[in-house]
């Protein structure tokens, strides 16, 4: 028998309309050379599909509804996981490793130091691939450009569109645009390419020689700054990217003194659960961190992930984890 087609087709036809529009929009006016053209073919066979209106949401092979989680999760998809042949399978399993191996390349060099800065991070998906974004870009003027963010959702979509800002992001840094002009082109490019209701979480900073830091923080729980004597957060200054492509943003301004410290992390360390499933919780964050002391970024960071564990009892975190810890270690 032939599945009914779900009741939300109509929204999403023209969600899926307005979203090849201004992909179509993006191709043609984007300086910034983000390649589109797979992305519209398949929009367009989505489309396709809805207006015949016999097989969209549909399974090719058993003829029954895909799941609206899974289509909620990939809107152009045309087969339900449960038809998948063994060889299909094992294929899939292989290209999730494959993703991981090309999502690996994609982070930054460990314990970095440039100009008078060190960083350590640490990256850990909660399945095959991560919708964590982490990225450190050193420019020829001596600015050191950070990066974290979290896509909502999870799973293989999440990493695809965590790719997608990493190569935004890595094409504006070079135009030289000031922090909350760089967040904000990038908000608009991330809002055209990407079909609602993805958005990011994120944080972007630029640290100079001089111990000078300049962050917009979009949505992001807050980063820490660790002084000599205290913790201090760092609020958002607006909303998160990809919801509205025309939001406006701002940046606070501060000036690290040697020794003093920056630490991002992503709600898969905040939001961690215990077996009563209370949250980690910026408190305990806090006090951990008054522990730290004295110990390097690695260091830090390790022990931050050792505590984050016992917490939890051992069990494997349920959201993607990145931390990192960003040191004005001086010259």
């Amino acid at each position: 028998m032939s599945a009914t087609i779900p009741a939300r087709t109509p929204d999403l036809r023209s969600e899926l309309l307005n979203w090849q529009e201004r992909l179509q929009e993006t191709a043609r006016d984007s300086a910034e050379g983000v390649p589109l053209s797979g992305l519209l073919r398949e929009v367009q066979t989505a489309i396709d599909a809805l207006t015949r209106k016999e097989s969209y949401g549909v399974c090719q092979v058993c003829h029954d509804l895909i799941g609206q989680a899974t289509m909620n999760a990939d809107p152009l998809a045309r087969t339900c996981v449960s038809c998948f042949t063994p060889a299909q399978l094992k294929e899939l399993e292989q290209d999730l490793d494959r993703a991981w191996l090309i999502q690996g390349e994609l982070l930054p060099k460990q314990n970095l130091k440039f100009n008078g800065w060190e960083v350590s991070f640490h990256y850990e998906p909660a399945g095959p691939v991560s919708g964590d974004y982490c990225d450190l870009v050193s420019t020829e003027a001596g600015d050191l450009y950070f990066l974290i963010g979290d896509v909502s959702g999870k799973g293989v979509a999440a990493s695809l569109l965590m790719s997608r800002l990493h190569a935004i992001f890595r094409s504006l840094i070079s135009t030289g645009l000031p922090v909350h002009k760089l967040v904000e082109r990038a908000n608009a490019l991330f809002a055209e390419t990407t079909m609602r209701p993805y958005y990011a979480t994120l944080v972007c900073g630029r640290a100079t020689a001089n111990g000078e830091l300049e962050i917009c923080n979009a949505g992001h729980p807050f980063p820490l700054v660790l002084g000599r004597q205290d913790v201090s957060p760092i609020a958002a200054t607006g909303l998160p990217i990809g919801m509205f492509g025309d939001g406006q943003y701002s940046c606070a301004q501060l000036k690290l003194e040697k020794g003093d410290r920056l630490l991002l992390y992503t709600d898969g360390l905040s939001e961690a659960r215990d077996q009563s499933e209370v949250e980690f919780g910026p408190e305990r964050l806090q006090c951990v961190l008054g522990e730290c002391r004295g110990l390097s970024t690695t260091d830090m960071v390790a022990r931050l992930i050792e505590d984050a564990r016992h917490f939890s009892a051992g069990t494997l975190f349920s959201d993607d984890l990145t931390v990192m810890a960003i040191e004005m270690v001086g010259h």
